[in-house]
């Protein structure tokens, strides 16, 4: 999470090419959503915790955890992109095949 907040910081302050602002900039609007965002996700993952300690199991946590790291993983090549930094192949894969996983831990949560 913090790479991607501070990519993101990189990428509109340093490069003046974030996709949240019509000028590419810096926007304390805009960082201020991405840290109530982020502590968001926290709490969905603790949500989550305590889901499965109810519940006897570890899939609830794990599955929202994989969902997460996928998003973060994928926000943070978006912002490697921008930066102009060229993304290998075997990474663009691996993210795929991690949000496939992270998708079917989702479907099979709601089954």
């Amino acid at each position: 999470m913090a790479i991607d907040f501070i990519s993101g910081l990189a990428v509109a302050g340093v490069f003046k090419k974030s996709d949240k602002t019509q000028a590419g900039a810096l926007s304390s609007r805009c960082c201020w959503r991405g840290i109530v965002k982020k502590g968001m996700q926290l709490l969905i993952v603790l949500i989550g915790h305590q889901l499965d300690t109810i519940l006897g199991t570890d899939f609830v946590r794990t599955a929202v955890v994989i969902a997460f790291i996928t998003s973060e993983l994928i926000s943070i090549t978006e912002n490697a992109g921008l930066m102009g930094i060229p993304i290998p192949p075997a990474i663009s894969k691996a993210l795929e095949l991690l949000n496939s996983k992270g998708e079917k831990a989702i479907d099979t949560n709601n089954k």
